[in-house]
């Protein structure tokens, strides 16, 4: 079922680019022909949340865990889009838990 609505999105041209436009939040780029995503800037300071949440833990947050996060995403994406060019269903099919964990879904 997931594969049949990715080879009719894609063969309607439609692609991943009207759900990915959902999930962004930071600035996002186009790279061999699909969008990929960045890490947005906070709209506060690290140290914003003391005493409740110190800077340190919010910086590390942020920089490492999140952008974790954004890279795996990316990253699956791009996987993704070499699998559906290839017609390798069965990566289709693995790929999918992978964006949507890391895609926050």
């Amino acid at each position: 079922m997931a594969l049949r609505s990715l080879v009719a999105r894609k063969s309607l041209g439609l692609g991943f680019q009207s759900k990915a436009k959902i999930l962004a939040v930071g600035s996002t780029a186009y790279s061999r022909g699909f969008q990929t995503f960045s890490l947005p800037d906070l709209p506060y300071d690290y140290g914003a949340l003391e005493p409740a949440i110190s800077g340190e833990i919010m910086q590390l947050h942020h920089q490492k865990h999140h952008q974790t996060y954004v890279t795996n995403y990316n990253k699956a994406l791009e996987q993704l889009h070499d699998a559906i060019a290839k017609g390798d269903a069965a990566a289709v099919v693995k790929l999918q838990s992978a964006i949507k964990f890391n895609g926050g879904g």
